[in-house]
């Protein structure tokens, strides 16, 4: 029986060696291992995905009813007619305020957008990474699995042979390798389902809707170039976060002049009594050892007190303070832009050189092949297949990092950087 091992083996090795499904023969496509989808699941594109949650996110339905009431307001202001404005004199300087609220309804409403279109961006192919990382982690599984039969059946044979250096402390170092894998397939089956989760309440979908993103693969996104002088100049150019900060400077300087316009009145409601100005929330900064500058506030009262020229030295006070806040939106709209171009620009080279060690990996598990079956040392195979599976997970890692950097880098210039995902 034993001199019959070597040629089982060189059989098996072969089955495993030439399997189609082998690891190292299969590009970055892979379909998931588990979870497969059943006929009546939906497959949306990215793009279906973005309109559904144009159409169904709550954020920006509000967000668009927020903009219906500031429109209701202000053409309310304008059925008052001629004789409101004689009784109540800073009335006219009220009906430009509200048309700077159009101003802010809208820029919320874009801004709003497209931070929805980032997030389900990013959780689509948080999806489509998780899957791809499920597949190398089944692959690489079945093949130690396979393996480690051959190899169980070698060693409880008895077989003594110097060129096979199988052992029962082999087995277990297989064992320990296959529990640490299917580990990770577990967490990376768990990051899939919970990716689709994130991404349904994205999208603003129903709990019962049962879809699954289209794509099988992490898109290659190399093409196309931009500095970083361009992304700030958009960022600067078209956030809707400065147009709001804008609007606002307006708005707060016509205080100045409404105030002016009422001479007996001893209080003077301000623009801030028709509205809750700190009703968003502001970033807060943090000091944990990484820069994260905050941003101020706007600040106004509902209403001012005293004389005429009392009420105007206050409020140009606050619409100077405004002026700053327009200021430090600015700085941190630069601020964000360069640290997203820089993060973009590391991204990108790190998927070109972990493509190029994936395809590295590949030819050496090709060679590991031939030379196992020739030197019947199984060894060889199962590093270079493990070193080609981490090839393969550390590129598909890469892809994944560089698509959340487009995704950024296109809501922080505003789309100024437009990013043409595969079905968008």
């Amino acid at each position: 029986m034993t001199p019959t091992l070597p040629r089982r083996w060189r059989h098996l090795a072969a089955a495993l060696l030439l399997a189609p499904g082998t690891l190292a023969a299969q590009t970055p496509d892979a379909k998931p291992a588990n979870g497969i989808p059943s006929v009546t699941t939906k497959r949306l594109t990215l793009g279906e995905c973005l309109a559904i949650g144009r159409e169904q996110q709550p954020m920006i339905r509000a967000a668009q009813r927020s903009y219906q009431a500031s429109v209701i307001g202000s053409k309310a202001l304008g059925n008052l007619g001629f004789v409101a404005d004689l009784v109540t004199p800073d009335l006219p300087i009220r009906k430009q305020q509200a048309s700077r609220g159009l101003t802010l309804g809208l820029a919320e409403i874009q801004k709003v957008t497209q931070e929805n279109t980032q997030d389900i961006t990013v959780l689509y192919y948080s999806y489509v990474y998780a899957s791809q990382q499920e597949s190398t982690a089944t692959d690489i599984v079945d093949q130690l699995e396979i393996y480690y039969e051959v190899a169980e059946g070698i060693v409880k044979s008895g077989a003594r042979d110097p060129k096979m250096r199988l052992n029962q402390f082999t087995l277990y170092s297989l064992q320990n390798v296959i529990g640490e894998i299917k580990a990770q397939r577990l967490k990376a089956e768990t990051g899939r389902k919970l990716a689709l989760e994130a991404l349904r309440d994205a999208m603003g979908a129903d709990g019962s809707f049962d879809f699954v993103p289209a794509d099988k693969e992490l898109p290659k996104m190399l093409s196309g170039s931009v500095t970083q002088e361009q992304v700030i100049g958009e960022a600067l150019a078209r956030r809707p976060e400065l147009a709001q900060a804008a609007a606002g400077v307006d708005a707060f300087r016509l205080e100045v002049c409404a105030q002016a316009a009422v001479k007996r009145s001893r209080q003077v409601p301000t623009l801030a009594s028709g509205s809750d100005l700190h009703s968003k929330q502001v970033p807060l900064g943090m000091r944990n050892g990484e820069y994260k500058p905050g941003a101020l506030a706007p600040e106004m009262p509902p209403g001012l007190v005293g004389r005429v020229e009392d009420r105007v030295a206050r409020a140009t006070e606050l619409s100077l303070r405004q002026d700053a806040l327009y200021d430090r939106t600015a700085s941190l709209v630069r601020l964000e832009a360069a640290k997203a171009y820089l993060t973009w620009d590391a991204a990108t080279k790190r998927v070109r050189d972990s493509e190029a060690k994936y395809e590295r990996g590949r030819l050496l598990v090709e060679e590991s092949r031939a030379a196992a079956i020739a030197r019947q040392d199984p060894e060889i195979l199962v590093t270079n297949e493990a070193l080609a599976g981490k090839a393969r997970t550390d590129y598909a890692e890469a892809a994944f990092e560089h698509i959340k950097a487009l995704a950024a880098l296109e809501r922080i210039t505003a789309g100024g950087v437009a990013v043409q995902f595969p079905g968008r």
